[in-house]
């Protein structure tokens, strides 16, 4: 495990999310009620960041095409209205485990 320090624990609960750069990663982290998650920040089909949060049903949509995945998993749940018949199973992004260490937001990459 190689943990990296991202953002402010107190930044990230008042934006609710945030894309943030960590090495050659860009990652979304969103912190919901107190629980922190984080993924791949940059869409698998058109490679565009990610950034419309759905806090109701934990996932993520991009704002180029409208593909959404699952904050839980990564899964892509609805593929890109361009392209209706891509391979959701072969399209998720990978998640990462996420923690609050002294009020700073960790990310293992």
């Amino acid at each position: 495990m190689v943990w990296k320090r991202t953002i402010s624990a107190k930044a990230l609960e008042k934006a609710k999310y945030a894309s943030v750069k960590v090495e050659d990663k860009v990652i979304f982290m969103a912190n919901i009620k107190g629980k922190l998650y984080a993924m791949d920040a940059v869409c698998s089909h058109a490679r565009c960041i990610l950034g419309q949060l759905d806090e109701e049903k934990l996932t993520v949509k991009c704002f180029c095409h409208h593909a959404v995945f699952d904050l839980n998993t990564g899964n892509m749940l609805e593929p890109p209205y361009v392209a209706p018949d891509a391979p959701k199973e072969k399209l998720g992004l990978k998640t990462y485990q996420i923690r609050d260490n002294s009020g700073w937001i960790e990310v293992d990459v």
